[in-house]
């Protein structure tokens, strides 16, 4: 049980957090321990390169007068001076031109060689050294080693790592329990999150994720929850008002039907008059029968099974029947219907499909067009434009009939909406109030648009964008 929690806790996202802090901060502190060590180290060997180099400098200064240099006097401040400094191991060395020691101070230590090695100091046997040539005509000595030890410099640095490991080993300890505790204030916002995402059900989706106001990437994931909430609520009351919109409009058929085959079975009938109720069993079977299909029709929209085949379906041809199928209802009700050129054009999609909204938007404005409006006579346009700059083909179908509200506009592409307080259509003509919303998910599976604008006593235009079809 103790190893299952352990378990789980090193697969949190604090824990990580944690982890990857405490490295980082071990890892900077490590090299910022290092890198002031180092920087000591290179100052303490500096500045005693330059004591070494005022040195040589100081006796140097005795070999350029002019009076020659007095060896019993210089050797005896020398020998003083080394003695003096017998802490820090503090020697000089004189050597003749063939290399040999001339004279050096008690405490020399036995380096061989030095004399080779003039120029720049250099470390040789735990001493810090430095050998430069001397000036004037003197013959005895014509080059000078003076060293100290390294010693000093190695017990500083040894306090110094003793320090550094000290710092270090705080920070070993500091680093994981502080990165720990920033770990859980920033995933406490996500704790919250977590919790509250557990509390929300289907039927209850009211709550929301705080927004803390920070700005930072959990406020932006927070207002990204909060948005799919909002549509998954939107979708399912759009969900719940469909089955109970399409409950109300199956309903009307089915009890059309029962009523008709109860009247039926409450006496004997002529068989004149069992036919005539069979035949509005037969039509309102056939409403019924429509209705399911339009239903399955946009259950498929809903699933996303609703794609446009890559077949060519010229445009044109489908607009033109069309316009042929419900010429003989225009004229029988007294509407012009005038159609503008249809110049072949070809979209990639489904035939069936796109007739199937042509015929809706001709049916729709046959019925909502008055017979004899303000100017004398229904129109009915059917404007077609084939738009080879941008690709496209654009189908519009306009009427004159009482138009829609601007209050109503908005919504006429939703399903099972009707606008019938505003238009005037004739008995029996009613709508599912589903052929529009059909139309705009055929449309859009067909990569295009369609588009409402409407003038209320004037008229009503709805327009269809399709792209063109690829050029074979």
């Amino acid at each position: 049980m103790f190893f299952e929690r352990l378990s789980a806790i090193a697969r949190t996202l604090r824990f990580r957090l944690m982890l990857w802090n405490a490295f980082a901060v071990i890892l900077t502190g490590l090299g910022i321990l290092v890198s002031v060590r180092e920087g000591v180290r290179v100052t303490l060997v500096r500045d005693l390169d330059r004591i070494l180099e005022e040195d040589v400098q100081e006796i140097s200064l005795g070999f350029s007068e002019e009076e020659g240099v007095n060896w019993d006097l210089l050797t005896e401040e020398l020998d003083r001076k080394a003695r003096g400094h017998e802490f820090h191991g503090w020697f000089v060395q004189f050597f003749d031109a063939s290399g040999q020691t001339v004279w050096s101070s008690n405490n020399t230590p036995n380096l061989r060689g030095l004399a080779a090695h003039q120029g720049d100091p250099l470390s040789v046997g735990g001493y810090r050294l430095l050998v430069r040539p001397l000036p004037g005509a003197d013959t005895r000595a014509q080059s000078v080693c003076v060293g100290a030890q390294q010693a000093l410099i190695s017990r500083d640095l040894a306090r110094i790592d003793r320090l550094v490991l000290t710092v270090f080993a705080g920070v070993l300890v500091a680093a994981p329990l502080g990165g720990y505790l920033l770990a859980g204030s920033a995933t406490s916002p996500l704790a919250r999150m977590i919790r509250t995402t557990e509390g929300l059900r289907p039927t209850q989706l009211g709550e929301r994720l705080e927004i803390r106001g920070t700005g930072d990437e959990l406020d932006a994931l927070a207002a990204r929850i909060n948005s799919l909430l909002d549509r998954i609520g939107d979708y399912l009351r759009q969900k719940h008002d469909f089955l109970a919109n399409a409950a109300h409009e199956l309903r009307t058929p089915l009890a059309a039907v029962r009523a008709t085959v109860e009247v039926a079975l409450r006496g004997k009938r002529t068989p004149e008059e069992y036919q005539e109720q069979l035949e509005q069993v037969i039509d309102e079977c056939s409403a019924l029968e429509s209705l399911v299909n339009q239903l399955l029709l946009l259950a498929e929209t809903d699933a996303d099974r609703l794609k446009a085949y890559a077949d060519r379906v010229a445009l044109d041809q489908v607009v033109a029947g069309a316009v042929e199928m419900f010429r003989g209802a225009v004229e029988s009700r007294g509407i012009s219907l005038t159609v503008s050129p249809l110049p072949p054009t070809p979209v990639a999609g489904n035939r069936h499909h796109l007739r199937q909204v042509i015929n809706n938007l001709l049916d729709n404005a046959i019925k909502f067009t008055a017979a004899h409006c303000d100017s004398g006579r229904g129109e009915i346009t059917v404007t077609f434009l084939r738009d080879d700059y941008r690709q496209v083909a654009r189908v519009e179908v306009r009427d004159n009939g009482p138009g829609i509200p601007p209050e109503d506009l908005p919504h006429v592409f939703d399903r099972f909406y009707r606008v019938d307080r505003s238009r005037s259509r004739d008995e029996g003509a009613a709508g599912s109030g589903l052929g529009l919303s059909i139309c705009q998910a055929i449309v859009e599976a067909h990569q295009g648009q369609i588009a409402v604008d409407s003038t209320p006593g004037k008229g009503t235009t709805f327009t269809i964008t399709l792209p063109l079809a690829p050029q074979v």
